[in-house]
């Protein structure tokens, strides 16, 4: 079975072009365009509505709504595929050229803030708050640990516990 290769648009177009008048439902409409299988009645009933978005039919409201041409022609022409391929290039074209200027006006409009402002204007914030520990802060220069005598000479109290190893023997 050989397909046709017109669209459903050109189709649904064409029976209304030759009948003039006809107001038909969307399964009358497969039946005299031809169309047979459910996967192809559907693609003619969303042919159907969207002929009726594009303003060339009107609906009817009920059970079974029925289309009829409005005798005004499609308000688009329908274009080939190499038309389209370059239409949708262009908008293409058009939308990064808008992203990019959009960019860089939001550049011009505010100087980019590097990180260390960030962090020396959070760092003035938080002065008022406790003092920093130097523990671990300081990567090259780490204070030497604190002797057990340099302890006691500061006046440290050291309690010995004994071990368990200790008692054992």
């Amino acid at each position: 079975m050989t397909e046709s290769k017109q669209s459903m648009a050109d189709r649904a177009r064409a029976l209304f072009a030759s009948n003039p008048g006809i107001e038909v439902t969307a399964v009358q409409a497969s039946d005299a365009a031809g169309v047979q299988g459910w996967k192809n009645r559907q693609a003619m009933r969303r042919t159907l509505h969207d002929l009726v978005d594009a303003g060339y039919l009107t609906k009817s409201i009920g059970v079974a709504p029925t289309f009829k041409a409005t005798g005004q022609g499609m308000r688009r022409k329908a274009m080939a595929p190499e038309e389209r391929a370059e239409r949708r290039r262009e908008i293409s074209r058009a939308s990064k050229a808008k992203t990019r200027a959009a960019k860089a006006a939001a550049q011009a409009a505010s100087p980019r803030v590097d990180r260390m402002t960030i962090n020396r204007s959070r760092v003035a914030q938080l002065s008022g708050l406790a003092p920093a520990k130097p523990w671990g802060k300081e990567k090259g220069k780490e204070r030497a640990a604190e002797t057990v005598e340099e302890f006691k000479a500061r006046g440290g109290h050291v309690q010995r516990l004994p071990a368990s190893w200790e008692q054992a023997a």
